[in-house]
């Protein structure tokens, strides 16, 4: 991964937080990006194992450099994945093997195949590759308790496990042992996020992107922008990481799919087509690139499109966010029978991956509440995830199932919870907007819906429609 190589500080946040409306408006600007400091480079630790690409010497430069479409510099990884179609989590596990199988007793060998079956996770959503890497770093663990590389991996599986107080004690032993390393602070970031403590994260996020701003670090400023209500700045954020990514790695296509979801979330259709189709371009088939393609055929009103690609990306990739997005699709269609099949395989997987120690509990409480399936469930799991961490997504789910269950007055109040940052996502200004709407706060919903369908009106199969009758309600454009 290479880091961005600039001279200018890149602020996490670049806006005014006291800018932020009652209805969930836009912040104020503050004072643009200033000038950067160049960050120290980091000794490479490469995850990969070598492939010996003697093509190279035969090839014209130029001529594989436009095949590829990458730079020369970029010619000896781009030539190696082209020969070697392994996934990146396959060639990570063959590589943290060798070592472990050479040194069963070295705590940075454990870390490393650890961490290369959490890789291994986001190809396959197979949680039962959570529960090895947990019992690899539990042995690192009693050979070298205070170990930096011990510490982030036990972070970083602890936040894969939605377990964040967890995450941020290991972040903050990583931080303690090894200060300079901006892989430290990222696990500190992800936990503080994920927990509602937004000022100490930004402030974590910016000690990251000070020390290495790559790929990595550069992502986290996008994600926080984009819940801070800064969309462009989100969006601006998301293009460094890509091109600071590795031109045809799993995280830089990821980073591609993310920086389309963006711009679906403001209504540049075209614009997200064009990441996912670049992603799938980065990586051949890649299945997140597959599903942004759906999600952006289904708004456009290609049901029958977006179920073929829904399809595919469920069968490769069986995560709830995709099937559950399928059976959307299939009720849309009128097929009752084929979404109800989707949904109890949502319960399935959920259950899945419970058992490997995953907190999937408000995940599966904001289904429920949105297809009005378990109302009293999702009750109880919003409040207990809520009495854990006050996030905005956590306060969001926990409006909306308080809606749902009748509980206007709660409701009410952890919808403002929820946009407290000054979120512009079309889905939660819309669930807030139906909460005030049914509150009789008619100007508050009025603001709500209007800004919901400014950004993107058909950004969501299932309440796209009732938006628009709600407008029409209102009087509202």
């Amino acid at each position: 991964m290479r880091s961005v190589k600039t001279h200018e500080t890149f602020h996490v946040l670049q806006q005014a937080r006291a800018g932020t409306d009652t209805a969930g408006g836009r912040l104020q600007s503050s004072p643009p990006i200033s000038r950067m400091r160049t960050s120290p480079r980091g000794i490479a630790r490469s995850l990969a194992a070598t492939v010996g690409a003697t093509l190279v010497l035969t090839l014209v430069i130029a001529g594989v450099a436009g095949i590829f479409r990458v730079s020369p510099a970029d010619l000896p990884t781009a030539i190696e994945r082209a020969l070697d179609r392994r996934t990146d989590g396959m060639r990570a596990i063959e590589y943290g093997q060798k070592l472990v199988a050479a040194s069963p007793d070295d705590p940075r060998a454990l870390v490393t195949l650890a961490s290369a079956y959490q890789i291994r996770v986001r190809e396959t959503a197979d949680p039962s590759l959570y529960s090895k890497a947990d019992a690899l770093l539990q042995r690192a663990l009693t050979l070298a308790p205070s170990d930096a590389d011990v510490a982030m991996g036990l972070g970083s599986l602890a936040n894969s496990r939605h377990d964040f107080a967890s995450g941020l004690e290991w972040g903050r032993r990583a931080v303690q042992a090894a200060p300079s390393r901006a892989a430290a602070w990222g696990v500190m970031t992800d936990a503080l996020v994920e927990l509602g403590r937004y000022d100490e994260a930004v402030a974590a996020a910016q000690r990251m992107v000070d020390l290495r701003p790559d790929l990595a670090s550069l992502s986290r400023v996008s994600y926080l922008r984009e819940l801070h209500g800064d969309i462009d700045g989100a969006i601006e954020a998301m293009r460094r990481a890509v091109t600071a990514g590795a031109p045809v790695g799993e995280a830089t296509a990821w980073s591609q799919v993310q920086l389309g979801h963006l711009l679906f979330a403001k209504g540049d259709l075209d614009g997200a087509l064009a990441e996912y189709d670049g992603a799938n371009h980065r990586i051949d088939g890649y299945v997140y690139a597959g599903a942004g393609q759906a999600r952006v055929k289904a708004a456009r009103g290609d049901l029958a499109g977006a179920a073929a690609l829904y399809e595919s990306a469920a069968a490769a990739l069986p995560l709830p966010e995709f099937v559950i997005a399928l059976g959307d699709t299939y009720a849309r269609m009128g097929d009752r029978t084929r979404a109800d099949q989707q949904f109890a395989l949502v319960r399935a997987m959920n259950a899945l991956f419970a058992a490997n120690g995953v907190r999937t509990d408000v995940d599966l409480a904001l289904f429920d509440a949105d297809h009005l399936t378990d109302v009293d469930g999702a009750l109880r799991a919003a409040r207990a995830e809520y009495a854990v961490r006050q996030s905005v997504h956590v306060a969001d789910t926990l409006a909306w199932a308080e809606y749902r269950a009748g509980l206007q007055d709660d409701a009410l109040h952890h919808s403002g919870e929820a946009l407290r940052l000054g979120s512009q996502d079309p889905l939660m200004l819309y669930r807030a907007g139906v909460i005030a709407a049914d509150g009789g706060d008619t100007g508050r919903a009025r603001s709500l819906l209007t800004r919901s369908a400014e950004l993107n009106a058909r950004f969501s199969l299932l309440f796209a429609d009732d938006l628009a009758s709600r407008l029409a309600v209102l009087g509202a454009r």
